[in-house]
């Protein structure tokens, strides 16, 4: 990413530093040591009240959004196309038409494949009655004074019953099929429009006038609609299907967020978003999904987490590198210190040091601490609004900081991670 870039996405730290700086009051105490004199000097600042925001930055791509395919309900040649690429579409708005004479040629071929069904079911239940009637008349000749047939003649016969009533109503089952075939084969005579299952944009068009178009995607899972056409809900744009709707958000932004900063996401928290080919673009958003299942790759595990951006700029194209900040909490009417000024105790606690009523002696004070960015801390109890926190100490016999420059809180990081 360029340096500009880089500038821009932390110049609110830079500022807050450059006022710290400025706003900060500084106190010089002069010490005796022996012969020598040590001056020590302090940089305070005062508590104030403001709106303090913890972010997580992650990296990603744009992607393309939700899509659906849409196929025809049965095989035929396309007669006309009613949009493009781009076009933005209802549900039920019409996509293509296919030729009349594919559909009365469909008609026919499926009203013979149901005759074959009917002759079928009447050779079926021909087999039944001559099997019933051999049975009948091994029966009665095994029942003779003198049989003529054994107890094992009558039990073929009554195997071949079995069978020929099994093929019976396997031949019924395909006549009613065959029926339903052909009524929907005589139903889209009539309906020759292919409409969209979904309100949307269409992503892609793969069909021309004179084009043959199958009646279904193949492998794809599919749900039958009731506009007319086959659809299929997928996430790539990779398909051989006719027509590919892309329902809701036109393009997303797709991240992949280190399980550590995973806890602190959820859905519908806003996010602005910079893009590496286009460092004067930046976008807002919202994070819209968030993934169940994380990827182990060599030991790091990673989820994607998917950003639907408010408004997608014409610019845009998929698999442009994308950088997100997202703001996973906020405070607003907060009391507010430079990190600096915050101290661990060693046991948990925390505290800040203040200067006496003579400006010579530090003294400290624990407080209570909230949320943290980059550069502030939330203090919840301790200070008020107005007490000057000291942020940097420094003798001149050592010229150190005896400060530390503050701390930073396990788990309440909200700087960039690079």
């Amino acid at each position: 990413m360029a340096l500009s870039k880089k500038l821009r996405r932390y110049r609110g730290w830079i500022a807050a530093a450059v006022l710290v700086a400025v706003a900060g009051t500084a106190y010089a105490v002069t010490r005796g040591a022996g012969s020598e004199e040590t001056t020590v000097s302090y940089t305070t600042e005062a508590a104030s009240i403001g709106t303090i925001s913890v972010t997580v930055s992650e990296t990603g791509n744009v992607e393309v959004g939700e899509t659906t395919e849409v196929w025809a309900d049965s095989v035929g040649t396309v007669a006309s196309i009613a949009v493009k690429e781009g076009s933005a579409v209802s549900t039920g708005t019409v996509l293509f038409t296919l030729d009349a004479s594919d559909a009365e040629a469909n008609t026919a071929k499926t009203y013979t494949s149901y005759l074959q069904a009917k002759q079928s079911v009447l050779n079926a239940e021909a087999q039944v009655l001559k099997a019933e009637n051999d049975l009948t008349a091994v029966t009665d000749r095994s029942e003779l004074p003198t049989p003529t047939a054994t107890a094992d003649d009558v039990a073929v016969a009554e195997k071949s019953v079995e069978a020929a009533e099994a093929g019976l109503s396997a031949s019924k089952s395909s006549r009613s099929s065959a029926y339903t075939t052909y009524e929907d084969a005589k139903a889209a005579e009539s309906d020759l429009a292919v409409t969209s299952p979904c309100s949307g944009t269409v992503y892609s068009l793969d069909i021309e006038v004179g084009d043959t178009v199958a009646a279904s995607g193949g492998s794809t899972s599919q749900t039958v609609s009731t506009s007319g056409a086959t659809s299929a809900s997928s996430s790539s744009s990779s398909s051989s299907a006719p027509v590919i709707v892309l329902n809701g958000t036109a393009l997303v932004v797709k991240l992949t967020v280190n399980e550590v900063d995973l806890p602190t996401l959820k859905v519908g928290q806003r996010a602005d978003v910079e893009f590496d080919a286009l460092p004067d673009l930046t976008a807002t958003g919202k994070v819209y999904d968030i993934s169940d299942e994380g990827l182990n790759t060599q030991g790091v595990v990673t989820f994607d987490v998917y950003i639907a951006l408010d408004v997608v700029d014409d610019a845009l194209r998929p698999a442009m590198s994308a950088a997100a900040t997202i703001v996973t909490d906020i405070a607003k009417g907060a009391l507010l210190v430079p990190n600096a000024a915050v101290q661990s105790d060693g046991d948990g606690g925390y505290y800040v040091q203040v200067l006496d009523s003579t400006g010579a002696n530090p003294q400290k004070i624990t407080v209570e601490v909230g949320l943290m960015s980059a550069t502030q801390t939330q203090v919840l109890s301790g200070i008020l609004e107005g007490d000057k926190v000291i942020t940097q100490t420094l003798d001149s016999a050592t010229e150190s900081d005896d400060n530390g420059g503050g701390f930073m809180m396990p788990g309440m990081g909200g700087g960039s991670r690079g």
